[in-house]
């Protein structure tokens, strides 16, 4: 799996409800058996209502412009963090949540 293959893509709660747009993926490291560097592993799913902004950190780095900081706060939508675990299924149609995971 790549990247790209969730980024961008829209997420759907267990009845279908469209819940917002992948927006970032959160990985954690592992050791790896022949790499000193370890592997990546897909942990979750950052989720917006919003396309691009999450993605380009203005709204959350205290190093971006204080103005397109100060103004993309101000811009309606929500992140919300989706354990991979919660993933029931994906395709290039979206991304299908688990009854259990809450959303």
């Amino acid at each position: 799996m790549r990247a790209g293959e969730l980024l961008g893509r829209p997420v759907f709660d267990h009845t279908g409800r469209r819940i917002g747009l992948v927006a970032d993926l959160r990985c954690v490291q592992e050791a790896g058996p022949h790499s000193s560097w370890g592997v990546l592993r897909l942990d979750a799913l950052v989720v917006t209502e919003r396309r691009v902004t999450p993605r380009l950190g203005y709204g959350r780095h205290q190093r971006s412009p204080a103005l397109l900081r100060g103004v993309l706060r101000g811009l309606p939508g929500q992140l919300v963090v989706v354990p991979w675990s919660a993933v029931a299924s994906w395709s290039a149609e979206g991304i299908r949540l688990t009854d259990s995971a809450g959303g």
